[in-house]
Order: structure tokens, then sequence, then C-alpha cells
């Protein structure tokens, strides 16, 4: 047993001392002057709680479904690849501390881990798959399939980063490829190794690094999710929301769910926070299809605050691996641990036993208080 630490931020703060300096510049950088990945996290600070007291708070319910699927906390982890680099059990530990605590586990499309390696190791636990468009139908098909066979829950399909960003702290030293190479020989290239020959996608890896703009489609249209729906019963879970109008596509063309996202600031930089474009696509089709949201959530407070303004749940990504690196699947298991028992005390602050009684009227912006 390791010694657990009482936060995200103090995980965050031993991150750096934990993986190589090459993993900690390709986990927490953002794309060009990074103004999006500021913001995702300062705009939850700009949001107030408005409590009512003197409520009964003797007992809370963190519980929630997901597309009818049961969770225990509205707590997910969301898709982030390469997790080989902070941990030897990679996609496998954080997975098997998804299982523990009762919640959803994205799978990354770059994992280092197959898809049906996790599911052997977790195969009571709720899991959907992350898919890119690619080029090559068949290999998309075949994903697809795969995942039916190993009975994954769900298809979280990314789709607002059509092409590489450009992340400036992430341009490495010349031995980033051999570190990469080192990475993907010691961890294996996940669910992708099947393609690296054969199926016209173009070389998965260059120089040693994953290079994505080779598998992706860059002339996708919302076609792609038309073909995809009509191809699985599977769930679709369209993820990279961020306007009204692509809300109201995403459900038209046949999306089960969609996730509020900016590829937690690592795509197109300068939009907004996700926490500030979540109402704008709950009041679009909250009523139609279950929203969630990623990106800034450091505690259980900003959980709460997503909650109330419409996500049925939150997906975290980079506190995972803070908890990975640091101890594994321990570590894991210790964030969401964390993030539970925040939400929890603030519930209780706030009035609210169930998550069905945070409503939108506990937050307001700070500009509410303004005339102050």
């Amino acid at each position: 047993m390791t010694d657990k630490l009482a936060s995200v931020a103090e995980y965050e703060n031993v991150f750096k001392g934990r993986v190589h300096e090459i993993a900690w510049s390709y986990y927490v950088s953002g794309s060009d002057e990074e103004i999006t990945l500021e913001q995702n996290r300062k705009a939850y600070k700009r949001i107030r709680i408005r409590p009512r007291v003197l409520q009964d708070v003797s007992s809370c319910d963190v519980s929630a479904s997901l597309l009818g699927q049961r969770v225990d906390i509205p707590i997910c982890i969301a898709p982030t690849g390469c997790q080989g680099m902070a941990h030897p059990d990679a996609e496998v530990a954080t997975a098997k501390a998804a299982e523990k605590m009762g919640t959803c586990m994205i799978l990354s499309m770059h994992a280092n881990k197959s898809l049906e390696m996790v599911v052997a190791k977790t195969p009571n636990g709720l899991k959907w798959l992350n898919l890119y468009a690619f080029r090559n139908r068949t290999v998309t098909l075949d994903l697809v399939r795969r995942a039916e066979r190993s009975h994954y829950n769900g298809l979280a399909v990314t789709i607002d980063n059509p092409s590489l960003a450009n992340c400036n702290r992430a341009h490495y030293k010349e031995d980033v490829p051999v570190y990469f190479r080192r990475t993907v020989d010691n961890h294996g290239y996940g669910h992708l190794e099947k393609y690296l020959q054969g199926y016209d996608v173009g070389p998965l890896l260059e120089n040693g690094i994953p290079n994505d703009i080779n598998i992706r489609d860059l002339s996708a249209t919302w076609e792609y999710i038309d073909w995809l729906c009509s191809k699985t019963n599977l769930p679709i879970i369209v993820k990279g929301v961020l306007t009204a109008e692509d809300a109201i596509l995403a459900v038209n063309h046949g999306a089960s769910a969609v996730i509020v996202s900016n590829h937690g600031g690592r795509a197109l930089d300068s939009v907004p926070a996700t926490i500030e474009a979540l109402p704008e696509v709950v009041r679009a089709i909250g009523d139609r299809v279950e929203v969630y949201i990623d990106g800034g959530i450091r505690n259980g407070i900003d959980v709460f605050k997503a909650l109330a303004l419409g996500a049925k749940a939150v997906f975290v990504g980079r506190p995972i691996l803070y908890g990975l690196a640091h101890s594994g699947e321990e570590g894991v298991n210790n964030i969401l641990e964390i993030l539970k028992t925040e939400l929890v005390r603030t519930m209780q602050f706030a009035g609210c036993r169930t998550l069905s009684d945070i409503k939108p009227s506990f937050v307001v912006h700070e500009s509410y208080y303004a005339q102050l």
C-alpha cells in the first residue's frame, strides 16, 4: 500500500516527478497558446454555488444511469492514450479501478493495451471504446466488431480532432522517437497493433511516434455517424460537441448521447471551456439524449457544478493519469474516491440528497453578484 494523498491537486503536484519528462509534456500540454487548456479549469472558478440549508442530507445517493447502465458514481474515465508511459499496467490498471468503483471507462483509441486484454482483466466493468474516423472504413468496422464480441457497452466517437494540433510544449527533444518506440515495444500498440501493416491506413508510427494524421479521414462528415449507426446496435456517443448546432446534428444523425468536450484543450485553441459550452448544448438536446462533459474537472465541487448545469455525468482524464503514475490501480482508485467524497460533501453542504436534486438554480455565474 502506498501513502494516499489528500486531493487531486496533491497528486498533480507529484506527477512530474513520477514520469519521464517526455511523458509529462505529452500528457499536460495543450494546443497553441493553451488558452482553452487554462480556461477549462478557470471557468469552473467563475461559477458560484447557491446552497440551500436545513435540508435532510443524512444520506446522499450518488448513483446514476448512463444509457440504461447503472454506475455507482457520475464520475467516469475519459480516454487518454499511451498510459504505458505512466505505469507498466497502463489501461488495465485504470480499468480495474473503474470496475472496482462501479463507473464507466472509455478506452482510448491509442491505448497500449488492446481492447480484448482490458476486457479479459475486467469482465464486469462498464466500458466504451473510443473511435476516430478512419480513412479505411474496413478498419473502423473491424474495430466495431471486435468491440461487440468483447461486450463493450458503447462507442465514443471523437469528432473534434481531424488533424494533429500544434502542441508547442510537446515539441520534444531528439530522443522522443526512441522513447515512444520503447514504450510501444514494452507495452504494445493496443488494439491498433493489428493494423500496423496491410490495411491502407498509412503508417501508424512515424519515427516511433504515433502519427494520428495517417489514420484519420479528413473528409469525414456527419454521414460517417449515419454509416456507423447503420453498422452496429451499440450506442454511439459523439465526443467533441461545443455548440447547439452540432449537438442537434449529432442527435439527428443517430447519436445516443454527446460529450461536451474540447479534447482537453489539445485541439482548436480559443474555443470555450467545456463548462461554458455545456448550458447551450443541454438547452438544445438535453430533453432528447444524455449529455456528458469532460475537461478541467479537478475536484468534487467542479463535478457538482457540471451536474447542476445539466451534465448527466462527468469524464475525467488527466487526474486519472496522476493517480496511475503515482501507484497504478490503487492511485486511480484513490482519485475516484477523492472525487466521490468531495461530491458527497458538496451535496451535503448545498442541501442535495440525490443527483436529481442538483438543479440549475444551485449555481450562478460570478457576475450574478456584480452589483455588490
